[in-house]
Parts: C-alpha cells; structure tokens; sequence
C-alpha cells in the first residue's frame, strides 16, 4: 500500500474524531441512555458462544469445498471478495438475531434502540459528509453515480449493517458491561481483528495481509468508540459503509 493511501485513511480517521469529539458537545448528545445488563457476565458468554460458532463457519466458508455453492452464490452481488464476506456477515447477523429474539431480548439490546436513533443518525451524516470532503469525492457525486457503482453501495451498506450490528451492537454492548466501557471496546476490537483473519491467513503473504490487520484493528477501535458516543449502530453503518464505497469509485 501507497504512502498516499496509508495518509487518505488518516486523515480520514481524523476527520471522524474530530467531528464526534466536536458533536459531543452538543445537548443531543448529552442525553444518550447507556445499555447495562443484568447478567453481564451470561450475556458475554452468550456473546463469545455465538462468535466462536460464526468464526469456525467462516474458516470452513473459505476453505472448505462443501461450502463453495455459498461463495458461488455471493456472485450475484458485486465487489468479489467484497460480497462473500457480505454473505459471510449477514449468515452470523442471522445467528445473532436468533440469540437475540430467542432470549426475548429488544433492538436496544443490540444497538438499534429508538431513544439514541436521532444523535446516531445525526453523527452518522455528519461522518459521511466528512468523508466525502475528505476522500475528494464531492464532484465525482455531483456527476452522479452508475448502475455498478450504486450495486457496490448496497454491498457495502450490507456488510456494514451486518457487522456493525454483531461486533459494536451485539458483542460490544454485552462486553462493555462485564467488562467495563474500555475493556470491553477493546476486547471487541480483538475480536474483530480476528474476524478479518478467515479468507486471508495461510492464503495472502504477509506483505499483503498486514496492511488489513492494521487498517482493520484501526478501524474497529475507531468505530467502536464511535459506538460509545452515539450509543447506536446507525451511526457506524453510514460512516463505514460510504468510507469503504469511496474507495470504490
């Protein structure tokens, strides 16, 4: 990766801490409800269960040939690699709903609750006009946007959704109250740098591989403070998924 790229990205998670820490002052933002659980430790447990039951299919997804039909069947979304790992997330988000529903558990529970909806939503348009700007993108928009282009937007905003909800919404909410709010961020954030490794490890060398783990690891501690801010995934889902469509078009 370019020195260039390596500086896009920067500047870019730059923007974003500078745009939470600046909307953070506002009052909307001053009456965020906190999630807490009243068995955090069952509901961590619960958490890794469901995590380690998705990380081994996603190790037998790209490497075992019984699971191929799957990876042939990500065809009819574009972005390659991009759309397996899509069909990949929304599979464990289905788990993950089950776990959710199953145990009569709410949206909040997960991230989606309706009290926090509007300063997530809120801080989420505001990081994607920032990334706009940032990536130099604002022209490109104006001109408008093809068929192909608009498909890779729905693929992006479906990964988003996806792992946004399981990591900073399902895992992240549930570890943080066992945990504590830095322990359990962090925690997810190993977790999520784990969850990029199927696919890639004993597959990419490692000239090729690093780059993601960094650019992965930055990325999932950036949004799972983002998460702490707003206190709902929305937020998280608009910002990652436009960043990784800029970086398509």
């Amino acid at each position: 990766m370019s020195g260039l790229a390596w500086l896009g990205y920067v500047i870019e998670w730059m923007g974003a801490i500078a745009v939470v820490m600046i909307a953070g002052t506002s009052p909307l933002f001053k009456s965020i409800r906190r999630i807490d659980f009243r068995f955090p430790r069952r509901e961590s447990t619960f958490a890794l269960s469901v995590f380690a039951l998705c990380y081994l299919i996603a190790f037998q997804y790209f490497g075992n040939p019984v699971f191929q039909f799957m990876l042939d069947f990500s065809k009819i979304l574009p972005g390659g690699e991009l759309a397996q790992r899509t069909l990949l997330a929304m599979i464990s988000l289905i788990l993950f709903l089950l776990a959710t529903f199953l145990r009569g558990q709410p949206l909040k529970s997960i991230g989606w609750g309706k009290a926090n909806f509007k300063p997530g939503l809120t801080l989420g348009i505001l990081l994607v006009i920032i990334a706009i700007v940032l990536r130099g993108k604002v022209n490109t928009l104006l001109q408008g946007i093809t068929a192909e282009q608009g498909s890779l937007l729905l693929v992006c905003l479906l990964l988003a959704l996806a792992e946004e909800t399981i990591f900073r919404g399902y895992i992240q909410l549930r570890l943080s109250s066992f945990l504590g709010s830095t322990w359990g961020w962090l925690a997810t954030a190993a977790l999520y740098l784990l969850w990029v490794l199927p696919g890639r490890l004993w597959v990419l060398p490692f000239a090729e591989l690093w780059p993601t783990l960094v650019i992965s690891l930055a990325q999932a501690l950036l949004l799972g403070w983002i998460m702490r801010k707003s206190g709902h995934v929305v937020s998280n889902v608009l910002f990652r998924a436009v960043a990784a469509w800029l970086l398509l078009i």
